[in-house]
């Protein structure tokens, strides 16, 4: 009976600790996307913080707002798609593992 619960104490331990590690690596990682117009660049790290937004001269000598906020809605939505899809395949390995994350 309590080795069983022992058992399952030492399973989670060493899940949280796996958790921690992959949490650490999509911190470490960068993702960059631009927008349509190659204008904006918008970077992201794993865990789906924006790092850096670049803006060209170019979009900005234009001073045209309504495609300065278009481009960098663009470059952070496709930042933070890559950044979740690589977050997606590292979490993979859990589900399953915990109850409710199927």
């Amino acid at each position: 009976m309590f080795g069983n619960k022992l058992e399952s104490l030492k399973q989670m331990n060493q899940m949280r600790v796996k958790m921690k590690k992959v949490e650490k690596d999509l911190m470490a990682l960068s993702f960059e996307a631009k927008s349509k117009n190659d204008l904006v660049t918008c970077i992201s790290d794993g865990k789906l913080n924006i790092k850096d937004i670049l803006i060209e001269d170019e979009l900005l000598a234009k001073n045209d707002k309504k495609l300065l906020q278009k481009s960098i809605k663009q470059a952070v939505t496709r930042s933070l798609e890559l950044a979740q899809k690589a977050a997606e395949e590292r979490m993979a390995e859990f589900r399953g593992m915990i109850p409710g994350m199927e």
